[in-house]
């Protein structure tokens, strides 16, 4: 079927419209890429600074619960502030942690966990360690490192939970930022499969355009046209030329001179009309 010139007209501003649509609609995936990469960067970077300071307060624990316990089993003074210095840098860490986690209810509660257990096991007074200020004789070398030995694991057992829920948020974001990649490709080819698709209908409007605005030899005598190096009447030029079938009429003028002819002829003492009719 032969496209009509409204129809012709409608694919092109179409083809011309779609890439305009096709590149704004670009432009906003890359923009959106853009912030999805930024905020996904950011998002790790948050996660293994999380997990980096996770790492930080166990190793402050250990040299708390270290220096704690090697008063306990010595009693010598060297080991005070040691002790006090890791457990201001635990509370500090703690502290960093909850304003840190500030919107995780998860880690919250792991944090105050960690909190009471670090209030329990490791806050101690050096000066009432004792009731004689001397190491006491009768405690058990063996005891106290047990005890050592049991907070750690269980300092340990709530540090390891904060940093496995952090792992698997983060591997939960990885999977969402995965699907979001290629949701953006399928997108991004969707777009230039659609611009291709303009492409082509303007060029082709456009060759369509361009051979109508040929110069057409036309003779001026019989009213055929110069198609090709051949002499070709009008209706099989646009045959031809655009794929145009043509049917034959006549117009009111034509019809009318028609009939005036044909009155002339048939009028009686025209001399050259059919001969009248005889009465019935």
């Amino acid at each position: 079927m032969i496209p009509t010139q409204k129809t012709k007209r409608v694919l092109f501003w179409l083809g011309l419209s779609l890439p305009m649509v096709a590149l704004i609609a670009m432009t906003w995936l890359v923009h959106q890429t853009g912030g999805q990469f930024n905020t996904s960067f950011n998002w790790v970077l948050r996660n293994y600074k999380m997990l980096d300071m996770l790492e930080q307060v166990q190793s402050h624990i250990v040299d708390a619960e270290a220096n704690q316990r090697g008063f306990l089993l010595t009693g010598r003074e060297e080991y005070i502030e040691p002790y006090h210095a890791a457990m201001t840098s635990v509370n500090d860490d703690l502290a960093q942690l909850k304003k840190f986690t500030a919107n995780d209810p998860a880690q919250q509660a792991n944090l105050a966990a960690l909190e009471r257990l670090v209030a329990d096991e490791l806050v101690f007074d050096p000066a009432t360690a004792f009731s004689s200020g001397q190491f006491s004789t009768n405690a058990s070398v063996v005891t106290v490192t047990a005890r050592g030995k049991s907070k750690i694991e269980s300092l340990r057992r709530v540090l390891f939970t904060a940093r496995e829920e952090q792992e698997q948020a983060l591997s939960r974001h990885q999977q969402a930022a995965e699907t979001d990649v290629v949701s953006t490709q399928i997108m991004s080819l969707v777009l230039i499969v659609a611009v291709a698709v303009a492409l082509v209908f303007v060029v082709v409007i456009l060759l369509r355009l361009e051979k109508l605005q040929q110069f057409v030899t036309v003779c001026a005598w019989t009213g055929q046209v110069r198609y090709q190096g051949q002499w070709l009447r009008l209706d099989e030029f646009l045959k031809h030329q655009f794929g145009i079938s043509v049917s034959h009429s006549l117009s009111k003028e034509a019809a009318e001179k028609m009939m005036k002819e044909i009155e002339e002829l048939n009028r009686p003492g025209s001399g050259t009309g059919f001969p009248p009719r005889p009465p019935v």
